[in-house]
């Protein structure tokens, strides 16, 4: 019994055994299968870690160049801003005058239109002879000029009185009317003539005769733009035969069509002040 007994304990303590072997095994294989699982998982986080970094560096690498390329606009932006404003700079500075011309050695010589540029005109140093009804035949002999003494005398008289650099000559408006573009040109040849005698070093312009608006134009009589364009064509033709300078200031006032504009005047014929600073301005600038 005792030998069955025993054999039987033996019986036990081997499937005991084999049953521990067993849950080891198993319990190995447990564990190795964890591990393999948690190897996974990790590695799968890993990359997808490492995935997020690549992502995060070129989303910053995209930012930056997107900075980069708005800061290249900006650049690009304000530099075309500067050249913009050096360009207006540049127009600016060529439809400017030169302020330093005080006219003091220039001389005026002319009618009412001439009158109304010394009323006007912010050059005080310039001498102006001229008078309202000025004519190119009696311009030497009319005593309607105030001299130095206070005594009345020609236009010949005053340019007498001193040495000048610049003679202007604006005549011709009152003489639309006349006929005969020879005698006009006579007169006008010898005013220039005698000039050039009285003051042999001066620069001599004679001035073509400004426009009239349009609707003066059409009024009717000897005042208009026609006789203005004809009187002007003889007034060139004395200059060149005279050896004098032609200025031809109309486009110093006319507008697009070539007339007077309309509220340059308040008669169709004399200038207002801010046309009157155009036509002195053009002179300055052209002589």
């Amino acid at each position: 019994m005792e030998s069955q007994h025993g054999s039987n304990l033996k019986n036990i303590r081997k499937k005991r055994a084999t049953a521990q072997q067993s849950i080891v095994s198993l319990s190995c294989l447990v564990c190795i299968a964890f591990a393999a699982i948690w190897g996974f998982h990790a590695g799968s986080g890993n990359s997808r870690a490492v995935e997020a970094k690549k992502m995060s560096a070129s989303s910053s690498v995209a930012e930056n160049e997107r900075s980069e390329s708005n800061a290249d606009n900006s650049s690009q932006a304000e530099s075309m801003v500067d050249e913009s404003s050096i360009d207006e700079s540049l127009t600016d500075s060529s439809v400017t005058h030169d302020d330093t011309d005080d006219l003091s050695d220039a001389v005026f010589i002319g009618d009412s239109r001439t009158v109304g540029l010394q009323n006007n005109c912010d050059k005080p140093k310039a001498t102006f002879l001229c008078s309202v009804g000025m004519h190119i035949d009696t311009v030497m002999t009319d005593q309607n000029i105030t001299l130095s003494n206070g005594n009345a005398g020609t236009v010949i008289d005053a340019l007498g009185e001193r040495q000048y650099g610049r003679v202007y000559i604006n005549l011709g408006t009152n003489e639309l009317g006349w006929p005969y573009i020879d005698t006009f040109k006579d007169y006008y040849t010898q005013l220039i003539t005698k000039i050039q005698e009285i003051q042999p070093d001066a620069v001599i312009y004679a001035e073509s005769i400004l426009p009239v608006t349009a609707s003066r134009s059409l009024q009717g009589d000897a005042i208009n733009n026609t006789n203005v364009a004809t009187f002007n064509q003889a007034i060139s033709e004395v200059a060149q035969q005279t050896g004098i300078n032609y200025l031809d200031c109309t486009s110093a006032v006319a507008g697009a069509d070539g007339t007077l504009p309309e509220e340059a005047s308040s008669d169709g014929i004399h200038l207002m002040s801010e046309y009157c600073d155009k036509w002195l301005n053009y002179i300055i600038d052209n002589t």
